[in-house]
């Protein structure tokens, strides 16, 4: 059975310690974690930090699936881009030193990568490019997680990306409620299928969130089990998967461990 884990900043704590305290408390058993967001300290994460970061999560028994370093890697502004793209290499620094899964990002919002996808396209895989070869030297592997109104929007030009890039070291985070539209979102069971099977070979995660469409389209966060997610067509794909961690986005901390009992259910 997959390992399952929160999105650490949808937690409260001070410390790493008091952090991993409340998830592990909860039954999670691996984090998503994003410095700036949990603790407000920017990459590269400063050695005595690091080293109580270390202590926590081995204190309470929690595996470090993902570094969260959330950037733009396809603005139209070059110079805007590559200080993205330091940032990101700052942070596969943090991730080797804490032995993580990864470092996870998303693209970047297509209005703001300039609205023109096959533009923006071409400057995303470079980015990806120099974030690999950094990612080489270092050891350590990159999750680039597609999204429905990014410039990496769909499965194809998702397979395109990790073509032209050419490195082993560059995974995928699949978030089953990111990549849905109004389109796909009719036969949640068969999309969620082809999906998994397009991305199996280099799934390093998964994200588990529920939703609920708006009038406008958009995808507002429910509490899990009560929006429109087939959460049990998207969990049976995966139950026998030990090697993906199942990660909870948007969790409310008063529900985790009804959550989780449910989760397991389907999962066993």
């Amino acid at each position: 059975m997959p390992v399952l884990g929160a999105r650490a900043h949808d937690y409260r704590g001070d410390t790493p310690d008091s952090l991993f305290a409340a998830i592990s408390g909860h039954g999670f058993e691996a984090i998503q974690l994003a410095f700036p967001k949990s603790f407000g300290v920017s990459y590269p994460v400063p050695e005595a930090f690091l080293e109580e970061t270390a202590e926590a999560l081995k204190k309470h028994r929690l595996q470090l699936a993902v570094v969260g370093c959330y950037i733009d890697p396809a603005l139209p502004d070059k110079a805007a881009t590559r200080a993205n793209v330091e940032k990101f290499i700052a942070a596969l620094q943090t991730a080797k030193a804490l032995n993580a899964g990864c470092v996870g990002t998303e693209t970047t919002n297509l209005e703001k990568a300039g609205g023109d996808r096959k533009k923006a396209l071409p400057v995303l895989i470079d980015s990806v490019k120099r974030m690999a070869e950094a990612a080489e030297k270092i050891g350590v592997n990159i999750g680039i997680e597609p999204v429905y109104d990014h410039v990496m929007h769909n499965v194809d030009e998702t397979l395109e990306v990790l073509e032209k890039v050419g490195s082993a070291k560059v995974k995928i985070i699949w978030d089953a409620v990111n990549l849905l539209s109004l389109e796909t979102a009719g036969d949640q069971p068969g999309f969620f299928c082809f999906c998994y099977e397009a991305f199996r070979e280099r799934l390093i995660a998964m994200h588990l969130k529920d939703f609920a469409f708006d009038a406008m389209g958009k995808k507002p966060a429910r509490p899990l089990f009560e929006g429109q997610l087939d959460v049990k067509a998207l969990l049976s794909l995966v139950k026998t998967d030990a090697n993906i961690p199942i990660l909870r986005e948007h969790a409310i901390p008063e529900r985790s461990v009804r959550e989780i009992a449910a989760i397991c259910e389907i999962l066993k």
